[in-house]
């Protein structure tokens, strides 16, 4: 069993999830203030809500969960990133957007109304998070594993020494 390449998963999986969550975060913020305080309607608050985290979520699931730098690579990463984003972005959109106009007739005060349309931001986001992350990882880890001076931790440790050891046995 090669626990190294689990290892990796896990790692890259786990950075992935916390890089999630700090974008979701910074959306979050940004829809409440845009819808709130702003009183921008909710398609404009959250379209500019997953924008806003979209940036430092590409920054840091490339650089941070999977370790890529540089520019190799970095085209087929944002293509990607953007196609994968995109459609969980416009569920997020489409599905903020529907319960928005559910909760019109239900909820006068504009504070509760906000609160229900970040809980669906946040419902919606979730049946996508796997499929993407997956999907990210097919494009992302190509990259780093093309990279020669970039060892990954799909290596296992035997791997890893007899390339540094080239006369090891």
């Amino acid at each position: 069993m090669n626990t190294g390449k689990y290892v990796g998963v896990t790692r890259v999986f786990t950075r992935y999830t916390m890089a999630s969550l700090l974008a979701t975060a910074i959306s979050q913020v940004v829809l409440l203030a845009l819808y709130w305080a702003w009183e921008a309607d909710a398609m404009t608050a959250s379209t500019v809500a997953f924008l806003v985290g979209a940036v430092p979520h590409f920054l840091l699931i490339r650089q941070w969960a999977w370790g890529n730098r540089g520019r190799a690579g970095r085209r087929a990463e944002i293509v990607a990133y953007v196609v994968v984003t995109a459609a969980g972005g416009a569920l997020s959109i489409g599905i903020t957007t529907a319960v928005d106009w559910l909760l019109a007739p239900l909820i006068d005060d504009r504070g509760w109304h906000a609160f229900g349309l970040v809980i669906a931001y946040l419902a919606s986001g979730a049946p996508v998070f796997l499929l993407k992350f997956f999907a990210l990882d097919r494009v992302f880890r190509r990259n780093v594993s093309n990279t020669p001076s970039a060892p990954t931790d799909s290596q296992d440790s035997e791997t890893a020494i007899s390339a540094l050891q080239p006369n090891a046995a």
